[in-house]
């Protein structure tokens, strides 16, 4: 049985369930909830991304646990995602922007104003 994501638009509650056929009212607030189709879509990943790009400070260890409980750490203190929304999610609560990823017809990957082209190519970064 699927599990899906219930969002609240007032207090940006999140709640798990099974159940999408009845109306979801937030337990913080009172609102309706609605179904978040991101995770529909998205999902869990394939296999755990730990986002060197994310890394905090060993100082920033005990904030980080409070802010983000579901999100764990590794040992060099990359958060670990292992699905869309907790990525999501950890992106927006730390203000930061994802630049989307495009392809080029060329495979040239361009990531924000970087580009760098794909490995398979034998082209070094750009």
């Amino acid at each position: 049985m699927a599990i899906h994501d219930f969002i609240c638009d007032s207090c940006g509650i999140t709640v798990r369930d099974t159940d999408t056929r009845k109306i979801h009212r937030c337990k913080n607030c009172g609102s309706d909830m609605r179904w978040d189709c991101n995770v529909a879509i998205h999902g869990n990943y394939s296999r755990p991304i730990h986002s060197a790009s994310l890394a905090i400070s060993p100082s920033q260890v005990e904030e980080h646990k409070r802010m983000f409980p579901n999100v764990r750490l590794d040992g060099e203190y990359r958060p670990i995602f292992s699905n869309f929304v907790d990525h999501e999610n950890y992106l927006k609560k730390s203000n930061m922007i994802k630049e989307p990823q495009r392809i080029r017809g060329n495979k040239e990957r361009i990531y924000g104003k970087k580009r760098v082209k794909s490995r398979k190519s034998g082209i070094q970064a750009v």
